[in-house]
């Protein structure tokens, strides 16, 4: 699994493996989206801006499933 600390306003850092991507908020709300596309975690890594990658490729996207985790 790999941990990387992201340089955000919100989001404080995302666990990656196997096409499952963990996005921990500051607020401490996590979610784990089910990616269909490796290809996202790496375009969403080198995005200048991931708060807005974040927004419009992965939250808005339907075709990844997305599950709140709790605790």
């Amino acid at each position: 699994m790999q941990k990387i600390e992201i340089n955000s306003r919100k989001i404080s850092h995302v666990l990656y493996q196997h096409f499952l991507l963990t996005v921990v908020f500051k607020t401490g709300e996590s979610f784990i989206y089910r990616l269909l596309e490796a290809s996202t975690f790496k375009e969403f890594i080198e995005s200048a801006d991931r708060d807005k990658f974040y927004r419009s490729h992965i939250e808005a996207n339907k075709k990844f499933k997305r599950i709140q985790l709790f605790g």
